[in-house]
């Protein structure tokens, strides 16, 4: 085998470019070792804006003249700083997307109660309050509320830890650090939005038949989320 002679070496552009390989490649990760993963790479998506959660039900409540709505959602989220910025990640959303007087946000674990009577007290992880106006709401003295219950949930979903509730200040700044105000995954709209799809194959389908079915039905759903509505009074 013939080997290189021991003169030759390698062109300055050909060096330029293996070390710009040599960076992409593996560079970034001895860097990560000695600098510091969160300089590189900024930090977790989870410890600036939350943890992914789903919405379990949206009350909304007429209160003396003025609209409030009460979200709950559960979140798999152990830590508490985390739970608390998921839940002023999901106010923000929902203050985004409705017009309300006063936004609750209220977070529980994915192994909490399933009857909204039981998710009080321990059930909470986190819980926020936001009012544009908040002289106009009773208790309210700023336009965030914010606390949180410190350490990871009982296996049923139970929070025993220390109660924390973060200064203005403190929300400003994990708010300001938001890039993403994303809501929870709602299971309940894709069910609305397949029920639709049917109600209108059914009315192909079945004629005015089909139709005078889908209406009742209709009716019955509405009742519902009446009765549903009154219990929230």
């Amino acid at each position: 085998m013939k080997l290189l002679p021991t003169s030759f070496r390698l062109s300055r552009k050909l060096l330029i470019i293996l070390a710009g390989v040599t960076v992409l490649t593996g560079a970034s990760g001895a860097a990560a070792i000695f600098v510091g993963r969160d300089v590189l790479l900024g930090p977790p998506a989870e410890e600036v804006s939350g943890a992914a959660c789903t919405t379990v039900t949206t009350v909304r409540l007429d209160r003396n003249g003025q609209h409030w709505l009460r979200k709950y959602v559960r979140s798999e989220a152990k830590d508490g700083e985390v739970r608390i910025k998921t839940a002023l990640r999901v106010a923000g959303a929902v203050s985004n997307a409705e017009e309300a007087d006063l936004y609750q946000v209220i977070l529980l674990d994915t192994a909490g109660p399933v009857n909204r009577a039981d998710m009080r007290g321990r059930a909470i992880g986190a819980e926020v309050l936001f009012a544009r106006d908040p002289s106009a709401i009773p208790g309210m003295a700023a336009p965030f509320v914010a606390r949180y219950t410190a350490g990871t949930p009982a296996q049923n979903g139970e929070f025993y830890g220390e109660r924390k509730e973060l200064s203005l200040d403190e929300i400003k700044t994990i708010v300001t650090a938001m890039k993403e105000r994303e809501d929870c995954i709602d299971p309940n709209a894709e069910e609305t939005e397949t029920a639709k799809a049917g109600h209108g194959e059914a009315k192909d389908e079945g004629g005015h038949a089909a139709e005078t079915k889908a209406e009742s039905e209709h009716a019955s759903a509405q009742d519902g989320s009446h009765e549903v509505a009154a219990a929230g009074h």
